[in-house]
This record gives C-alpha cells, sequence and structure tokens, in this order.
C-alpha cells in the first residue's frame, strides 16, 4: 500500500510502538457532545463522519522551511472536485482529486511562490486561494504583492494573450504579501487584502486589471473575506487589537471601492475576528483568535450580516475557534470550524485541536471531536513555533483538513509516515512527520450505515 496515500480499510491492523509523540486523531463518528435545542431534547443525528483517507503531502525539491511544515488557505470546488492546498514549503499548490483520493497529491508547476520567507508569514506564499470564471481558474495570492491566475485543472500559468495583455502575475502593489481573497461571480470581481501593507484591492476577473483599492487601518492586519450574494457586498474581516475594536467592514464591489458600513464585534463575544463564511439567511460565521485576551478561550459567533452599527449576534459558539479559515458546506448546511486554543497555539504547552461541526439551520454545535493532540507530550523543539491546523475545506460529504507537521525527533516513529491507527484510536499527523497530511473524512447518513450493517450480517450467513 503507497505511503502517499492510505485508505482506512480495516481498523483491526495493530500498531507496535505506541505513541508518545503522536497527534490523535479520533473519528468523527459519535453522538453530538452539544446540544443546544431549545427544547433541550438530544436531537438524532443526522451524519456519521469517519477519518476514509489520510494523504502524506509530499517533501519537494523546492522545500524552504525544513521540517516545520507551512500550510496556508485552503479551497475545494464540487464541480471540479478537487481540493487545493497553498503550500509554502514545497512552493505548490497541492491538489487532490476527490473522486480519487488514493492518488495522493499533484502539485500544480510552481510558478515562482516565494515560499516560506524566514521573515515571517508577512513575505511568505502561497497564500490564498480559491477558484473562478465557472471553476476554470485558481486564483492564488503571493509575496511580494503578487496575484496569480491558473488554469484550475491543469495548473498551467495563464498567459497574457488569455487575459486581455494583462501581465501574469497581477500586481497589487505593496512590500507583503496579497493573502485572503474572494470572489464576486455576479459583478466578476477578486477582493484580496494585503495585510502588512494595510489595504484591500479589486480586480476584474473579465479584463484582469486592478480596479481599485481601498486602504484600512488596523492594528492587527487583514483577514479572510466573504462575499454575500443576498446584498451583492463583501465582507471584510478587520481584527483591530485594541482599538477602535474589531470590525466587519461591509463593502462595496463598484469601482470606487467604499465601506457601506461598518460592522463592530463585541470584545465579550469574539475577538480578533480572522475565519468568516456565509451561511443560511444572512447568517454570518466568524472565527476568533482572541489576541487581545489571551487568557480567554478562542470562541466563533454567528451574526447576522444586516445589523450594524453593531452586531446582532445570533449564537456564540464557546472555545471553538482560533483558525485563520472556516468554511460553510450549503451540501449539508454545516459550518467547518478548526479549532485551536491557546495551549494549542502555546510553544511548550500541551495542546488539543478541535473539529467543529455546526448545523446552521438550527445553530446547534453538532459534533465538537479532538482531532489533534500532543498526547501528553509537549510542542517539541526546534523548531520554536506549535503545530496548527489553519484551514478546512468541506464540500458533498466531504470534508479536507490538513494538519502541517511541527518538525522535531521522536525516535520511536517513521518520519516518512503520516498515519498510524489501532482498535481504539486513530493516530494522524505524525509531528516528527517531515511534511504533513491531508486528512479526507466522509460523512454518512444514520440509513447508510443501517444498510451497511444488514449487508454486514448478510454477508456473515453466506
Amino acid at each position: 500500500m503507497s505511503r502517499s496515500a492510505h485508505t482506512f480499510l480495516s481498523k483491526k491492523k495493530q500498531v507496535a510502538g505506541m505513541a508518545v509523540g503522536a497527534i490523535a486523531m479520533l473519528a468523527l463518528a459519535g453522538p453530538a457532545l452539544t446540544d443546544d435545542n431549545e427544547d433541550g431534547n438530544s436531537s438524532k443525528k443526522d451524519e456519521v463522519f469517519k477519518v476514509t483517507t489520510v494523504i502524506q503531502v509530499p517533501a519537494a525539491a523546492a522545500n524552504t522551511a525544513g521540517t516545520f511544515f507551512s500550510f496556508d488557505i485552503s479551497w475545494f470546488d464540487p464541480k471540479l472536485n478537487k481540493f487545493f492546498l497553498a503550500d509554502r514549503n514545497n512552493k505548490a499548490i497541492d491538489v487532490v482529486d476527490a473522486k480519487n483520493p488514493g492518488g495522493g497529491v499533484t502539485p500544480f508547476p510552481n510558478p515562482g511562490f516565494a515560499g516560506v520567507n524566514p521573515a515571517g508569514n508577512d513575505f511568505s506564499g502561497p497564500d490564498g486561494v480559491l477558484t473562478a470564471n465557472n471553476s476554470t481558474e485558481l486564483w492564488v495570492g503571493d509575496s511580494p504583492g503578487k496575484v496569480w491566475v491558473m488554469d484550475a485543472k491543469t495548473g498551467a500559468i495563464k498567459t497574457p494573450a488569455q487575459m486581455n495583455g494583462q501581465a501574469n502575475p497581477i500586481l497589487v502593489g505593496g512590500k507583503g504579501r496579497a493573502d485572503e481573497l474572494c470572489y464576486d461571480p455576479k459583478d466578476n470581481i477578486i477582493l484580496i487584502a494585503s495585510p502588512a501593507d494595510g489595504f484591500v484591492t479589486s480586480i476584474s476577473a473579465t479584463t484582469y486589471k486592478v480596479l481599485n483599492r481601498l486602504d484600512i487601518t488596523t492594528g492587527s492586519g487583514i483577514e479572510q473575506c466573504a462575499w454575500n450574494p443576498k446584498d451583492g457586498n463583501f465582507y471584510q474581516n478587520v481584527p483591530n487589537d485594541p482599538d477602535p475594536g474589531d470590525q466587519v467592514l461591509v463593502i462595496s464591489p463598484t469601482t470606487p471601492l467604499k465601506v457601506v458600513r461598518p460592522i463592530n464585534i463585541d470584545i465579550k463575544d469574539c475577538s480578533g475576528v480572522r475565519g468568516n463564511a456565509f451561511g443560511l439567511d444572512n447568517q454570518l460565521l466568524i472565527g476568533c483568535s482572541t489576541p487581545s485576551q489571551p487568557s480567554k478561550q478562542r470562541n466563533s459567533i454567528v451574526i447576522d450580516a444586516t445589523s450594524g452599527p453593531t452586531a446582532k449576534v445570533l449564537k456564540v459558539l464557546n472555545n471553538l475557534g482560533g483558525a485563520d479559515e472556516v468554511w460553510f458546506n450549503p451540501d449539508q448546511n454545516h459550518y467547518v470550524i478548526p479549532s485551536c486554543n491557546t495551549p494549542c497555539r502555546t510553544v511548550g504547552a500541551n495542546g488539543t485541536e478541535q473539529l467543529g461541526i455546526v448545523d446552521s439551520a438550527k445553530l446547534r454545535l453538532d459534533k465538537s471531536v479532538t482531532v489533534a493532540e500532543q498526547n501528553g507530550v509537549k510542542t517539541p523543539l526546534p523548531p520554536p513555533n506549535p503545530r496548527t491546523i489553519h484551514s478546512a475545506a468541506a464540500g458533498g460529504n466531504l470534508i479536507f483538513l490538513p494538519i502541517p507537521a511541527v518538525g522535531g525527533t521522536v525516535p520511536q516513529f517513521d518520519p516518512t509516515l503520516c498515519d498510524s491507527f489501532d482498535d481504539s484510536i486513530t493516530r494522524v499527523g505524525n509531528p516528527t512527520s517531515l511534511t504533513g497530511c491531508i486528512v479526507i473524512l466522509k460523512a454518512k447518513s444514520d440509513k447508510d450505515d443501517r444498510v451497511a450493517k444488514e449487508r454486514e450480517g448478510d454477508d456473515s450467513q453466506n
């Protein structure tokens, strides 16, 4: 069986030399840990999530940061049925075909990505990634101030002849990276943030020309944005630590870019706005990282996007937040929230990561499951940086979870392997792995499980 992709076919495999430094992953198959129905009754679970595939990300010759792996934003395109991951170490976009996950990672050709810069995230790349123009193009942020346009099927760099004479990459200016981005398919406009330089830029996905720039005063960078199909505006997360406080800026995509209104976020509910995603009926999910409240846990909140100047909070999801990217899956009406709280992000601490799956219709946490923990072993050194899950993406009945490696040395484990498991626990993403893993989880309904059990019963009597 290939090391590049390991499919879990049996839970009867035993692993010798268990675990001090492994990262533990539990199958998402248990009942809801938190049920917030108003009547207090336990809800009937509708999906069972299970790990089906763990893919080892290969280390390319372009590796730029040794054993600490830096994954940034990821994206899933349901039309192409492909998952895309910004991989800074390999200076690549890692691609997984959801129809054939056993085929592992196919990296797109490197057009000249910045890679991991010792000066920090603000100067590294690739960064943000998404598909546009009816899933034919992949747009990727990079440093310094570069936006690449690639063929979404092959990774080929679009030529100036294919971009109305526009050079590729598109230059938005600034000394730092062009980072997270969002897409308005109605007006065919991309909005991308330059957090180190304090502005956002709109780009036409028709002419590929830079349309406008909007300067944003911020104390803590510029984070994820999302386009709202209900009103046609961009919603840009801006963490301000500590004054004037966190905001979601509602931005008109037309030229010139302008702030329609700010939505101010109460620090008691959410501090350090990071990821955001639109759900049902003008719901906006916001993930928080509490930079000004280090003693507090990281929350996520769901707000009414029509509110302002102060956000109307529909739900506070306590102790669930911290990642730069959150996701809404319209196929299942679920929010997907990677969560890494303060101990998880602290060097020398024994942190635990969660994956939250939230019912957007009932604003109820269906499942909160430990997806990664150090098993009692503190984050190893070198390097002085904790391993954290940075993003997640979902579509259909699949969730894609990239888990980077942290580096260090634990001799009990083969550093080239990404996974091992036994009857009671699934161990994924060995922290001594030289690269990292892409974990794929699949949801099955209760009916699917009953049918499978019936088939197993029939087979046993034949």
